[in-house]
């Protein structure tokens, strides 16, 4: 597993500059203090570091990230699969549809990472993607983009 760090702003940003950081991939944390935070390898927390600094923004580094390989903060979609064999191209594991078009998707844990040991997978049709899986607060990644 690679090593994940935390972003954290110490700042409240404008409008604009939320736009932007929300671009970037940071969150803003709802449980807790609020505040805006990024789960990132650290050099690309670096990279990040760097252009805050050139816009007048400071940050904190957790090092590591809480959560790594953790599945807790968050529910997950694998807990509900209808389909406890993961589905297939042609079966959706989270609605039990058949003869549909799927995709493969690799659930994140509460680093937002998907390189951690015993990672579910499961295919989703398009209609669980939009209904189920993008509004739902933890992330999932095509298996395409799995290494």
């Amino acid at each position: 597993m690679k090593p994940r760090v935390l972003l954290v702003l110490k700042a409240s940003p404008d409008p604009v500059m939320q736009e932007r950081l929300e671009d970037l991939g940071f969150f803003r944390n709802v449980n807790g203090r609020g505040g805006w935070r990024r789960f990132c390898d650290p050099a690309e927390a670096a990279r990040l570091l760097e252009w805050l600094k050139q816009r007048r923004f400071s940050a904190q580094v957790i090092s590591p990230a809480p959560g790594r390989g953790q599945r807790q903060r968050y529910p997950c979609l694998s807990a509900g699969l209808v389909r406890t064999d993961g589905g297939g191209p042609a079966a959706c594991a989270l609605c039990g549809a058949a003869n549909i078009p799927c995709r493969k998707w690799i659930e994140g844990d509460d680093t937002d990472s998907i390189q951690y040991p015993g990672a579910p997978g499961f295919y989703m049709c398009g209609r669980c993607v939009r209904e189920r899986m993008q509004p739902h607060p933890r992330f999932y990644a095509p298996a395409d983009d799995c290494l």
